[in-house]
């Protein structure tokens, strides 16, 4: 099974350094562009099955994408961002310097407190999520509109990292990234590619 992983486009809370969490945020101008770019890049790919968090930025841009290839958008709960408390959401990493647990999370990603959801729960449910898509669509193109932390901690766990390596992976708005998934294992063959960088059907026409 081959995932496309596509990261949401721009918001505005993304281009101000806001946390998120599960706003009810739509993308921005820039953020619609991106999700138009993307659509176009992904029309004469054989996608199958169009998976989206429930999130509006996600839906915005995932809908781009059934747009461009004529598929339905199923809504996916294990796709969602990542849980955040009031405590959080909403505010810029400078606005929390003083947070003690936002000191212990630049640290360690897998540090667990009230304010975010543990990175181990986000792992599970993104894992289980996947299994079930290999089960079901084996040999499949599948697109998966998420958001940073799930897609990073998703490509890491099928890459063997370790949970807390998490933040050496890119996977910034806007962009696509391919992971092949199979009993023998995964190959990432792409990350963080973004319409405009290089040729998406040059890097991947040696496996589709």
């Amino acid at each position: 099974m081959l995932l496309l992983l596509v990261r949401h486009g721009l918001t505005d809370w993304n281009e101000s350094g806001r946390l998120l969490g599960r706003i009810d945020i739509g993308l921005n101008a820039r953020g619609q562009r991106q999700a138009d770019a993307l659509g176009a890049a992904l029309a004469d790919y054989g996608i199958e099955t169009l998976l989206a968090s429930p999130q509006r930025r996600t839906q915005e841009t995932a809908a781009a994408i059934a747009a461009a290839t004529g598929l339905t958008i199923r809504t996916e709960p294990a796709l969602d961002e990542v849980w955040l408390g009031p405590q959080w959401q909403g505010r810029t990493f400078a606005e929390l310097a003083g947070d003690p647990d936002i000191r212990r999370m630049a640290a360690d990603p897998t540090h667990e407190c009230d304010a975010i959801e543990p990175a181990a729960s986000v792992r599970d449910r993104v894992a289980r999520l996947v299994e079930e898509m290999q089960r079901q669509h084996e040999g499949a193109t599948v697109a998966l509109v998420s958001h940073g932390d799930p897609l990073r901690i998703l490509i890491g766990h099928h890459l063997g990292m370790e949970l807390g390596c998490l933040r050496r992976l890119t996977v910034s708005p806007g962009s696509l990234s391919a992971l092949a998934v199979s009993s023998r294992g995964a190959r990432l063959f792409l990350l963080n590619w973004r319409p405009g960088s290089v040729s998406f059907g040059d890097t991947l026409s040696g496996i589709l």
